[in-house]
């Protein structure tokens, strides 16, 4: 006998909340009122920018009156003094530490000695506050482009030793070698190693072709300007030969050479143990012999 069929049942639909993708305007008030009454953290530091009419309008100065700030920001009336200094791995240079300068000075001259130091155009506040903000050039690539030639053509550098002066020139670049006016070496190496960098560093400083000065403030061969012209042309014939190249005379840095009175003397602290002094007359003529020994040596 066949099973009676079980009726099947049937379940109503469950009631759903229809879903909306917009806000009503009820959820909206609400959540209005939530953003109002949450109060903003006591250590905010997002950065506010501020509006336009507190933005000081530097950009859209006039180039002659840029030019004037830019003078005023980079340029020193004394010399820039800078010294060898490693940092994060790399080879660089920093402003002399007056620290520094006065350990080395008392090291190579004596403290009771009133004559030529290497390092006589340092004024200790000089070193301490440089009275030139070299940080405007990272400002924008607008201003880098335009205050980086005041900064290298306005000033005087003063490098320690050939080490600070090949780090010198191999981070600025020969772009802006070419815009030095005056470098001051105070220090023709201290130690073997040091003295052995003055070939790099002077054909890193080949670059430099526009350098009206190049002040040697040291004792390359004290007494013998024979010895020190050929010394330096052994370590500096690079860039003597491009500064000639450039000007189409081949002894056109000869002229741009100033010797320190050190080179003169052949005593240890600047002094000619002889007469008690360096006469001018003296400097001179050997001065003359220093520059008519490098013209030989270049041909010239």
């Amino acid at each position: 006998m066949p099973t009676p069929a079980v009726p099947r049942r049937i379940l109503p639909k469950r009631a759903r909340k229809e879903t909306s993708y917009y806000p009503s305007e009820s959820e909206s008030e609400n959540e209005a009122e939530k953003d109002e009454q949450i109060k903003p953290c006591a250590f905010d530091d997002t950065p506010k920018i501020l509006p336009k009419k507190k933005i000081f309008p530097f950009m859209s100065l006039p180039a002659e009156i840029k030019n004037m700030i830019y003078k005023y920001a980079l340029t020193s009336e004394y010399e820039i003094p800078l010294v060898f200094k490693v940092k994060g791995y790399r080879h660089t240079v920093t402003l002399g530490d007056p620290t520094t300068f006065q350990d080395f000075r008392r090291r190579t001259y004596r403290e009771d000695f009133d004559g030529p130091s290497c390092y006589r155009n340092f004024p200790l506040a000089q070193i301490l506050r440089p009275s030139f903000a070299p940080s405007i050039i990272a400002l924008n690539h607008e201003t880098h482009t335009q205050a980086q030639p005041i900064l290298y053509s306005y000033n005087a550098f003063a490098l320690e030793d050939p080490k600070a002066l090949l780090a010198f020139c191999a981070n600025i670049g020969p772009k802006n070698c070419a815009m030095l006016q005056e470098v001051n070496l105070k220090h023709f190496g201290k130690t073997v190693v040091r003295r052995a960098l003055c070939y790099p560093a002077f054909a890193a400083l080949a670059s430099a072709v526009n350098l009206q000065f190049l002040n040697l403030d040291c004792s390359i061969r004290r007494g013998d300007p024979v010895l020190t012209a050929r010394q330096f042309f052994r370590d500096g014939h690079n860039w003597l030969e491009a500064v000639g190249a450039n000007e189409g005379r081949r002894d056109a840095a000869v002229d741009r050479i100033q010797l320190g009175p050190e080179n003169f003397a052949r005593s240890r602290y600047g002094v000619d143990s002889t007469d008690g002094n360096t006469d001018e007359q003296k400097m001179e003529k050997m001065t003359t012999i220093f520059q008519t020994e490098l013209r030989r040596l270049l041909k010239a």
